[in-house]
């Protein structure tokens, strides 16, 4: 079903490029400009002077184009022009990659639409996001199932990481070559209000902007706040008119986008590590020559890289967001022990609804992640 869901999404989203007036739809590019990386603009450099290396001439350049909404300056971005640049080194300039990050091409379900119509090679999305068309990754969404980040790590350099790309290619077409951790850290409560937020009960009244994930959505519920769909581009304008009183996602992410000039208080809760993915189009395989090709393999391993690159980026840049968050005028608040149980009990409150037989999470499944150090 949710196969069938996936094609029926993509195709309404062809039809919405061709068929809506107004704002520019995600897949639109020609008003958007792609990042130029340090090695292409070196290269570019080295041509004008009339001294660049030899490009491969057997073969044509592949350009493949990467959608994205991380923000310049930020330890995910730095890591993706890691990732673009080991493509374009290790395939000696076969595969280009046109990088369109900072939400040019849309925010995650956009995404997640260009690349299942074909529209975009190489894109970002989060597993609460992909839920729309796949419950494969619905376990990194259940609180409290990881410790930390290092825990996540492993998971995906177990053999779950092949099990869960089957499980994604089957449902929406897309194969996954990064496995991030969203933000590097665990969920905070972001609250742009006159109190500061300790324990669940805090929470109640509440409105906080959800990603539409139903684990996420029966945690809000859970602790008392009313989940309000909407788009991560409207956060900003949503925080500071109190269309909705907070968000509850990464710290590194909500100080990279400027959203700590519309909150007031920071609580961090060690219950939700997300995964974020980036993937690959049908159409992208295609390009590159088929799956365990040369030029797809070289792709899907320069992933593999790019991404614990990305944990040591991200692990050095936790080490002073507090600060930075603070300079913001950004309260934070850590929770005791004490208060921590707390939200551990809300938790694992809704587990019995998503994990079991014949529910979202199997169980076998959650206890093989949960086993993992």
């Amino acid at each position: 079903m949710k196969k069938v869901w996936s094609m029926l999404l993509a195709a309404s989203f062809m039809v919405s490029l061709t068929g809506c007036g107004g704002k520019a739809e995600p897949a639109e590019v020609a008003t958007t400009a792609p990042v130029t990386t340090a090695a292409q603009a070196e290269k570019e450099s080295k041509a004008a002077e009339g001294t660049a290396a030899k490009e491969p001439v057997s073969e044509d350049v592949i350009v493949l184009k990467f959608a994205d909404t991380e923000v310049p300056g930020m330890p995910e971005y730095d890591g993706n022009l890691y990732f673009i640049e080991l493509v374009e080194k290790n395939s000696n300039g076969r595969i280009k990659i046109e990088y369109y990050p900072n939400n040019q091409l849309g925010g995650d379900k956009e995404i997640a639409g260009a690349l299942m119509a074909g529209t975009v090679d190489i894109g970002k999305c989060a597993a609460g996001n992909l839920a729309d068309w796949t419950d494969a990754a619905a376990f990194t969404d259940i609180p409290g199932v990881y410790k930390n980040a290092g825990q996540m790590r492993s998971v995906w350099q177990s053999d779950l990481r092949e099990e869960v790309t089957r499980l994604i290619k089957e449902d929406m077409g897309l194969t996954p070559v990064m496995f991030d951790c969203d933000g590097g850290a665990a969920r905070a409560l972001f609250y742009n209000g006159n109190k500061e937020i300790h324990v669940p009960d805090d929470c109640k009244g509440l409105k906080f902007r959800t990603t539409g994930s139903d684990i996420e959505m029966a945690l809000f519920q859970q602790v008392g706040i009313a989940p309000t769909p909407m788009a991560f581009t409207e956060l900003y304008t949503g925080l500071q008119q109190g269309t909705i009183d907070g968000i509850y996602t990464h710290p590194a992410g909500t100080y990279g986008n400027k959203l700590c000039e519309v909150t007031d208080y920071c609580t961090i809760i060690n219950l939700s590590y997300i995964t974020t993915f980036k993937l690959l189009s049908e159409k992208a395989v295609e390009k590159l020559g088929g799956e365990g090709s040369e030029l797809y393999n070289i792709v899907v391993e320069a992933g593999r890289e790019a991404e614990v690159h990305k944990d040591e980026l991200i692990a050095a840049n936790n080490e002073k967001i507090d600060e930075m968050m603070a300079e913001e005028g950004v309260t934070i608040i850590r929770v005791t022990p004490e208060e921590q149980k707390l939200w551990n009990e809300a938790a694992q409150a809704i587990w019995p609804k998503f994990i079991g037989e014949g529910k979202m999470v199997d169980q076998g499944l959650f206890d093989r992640v949960a086993a993992m150090e």
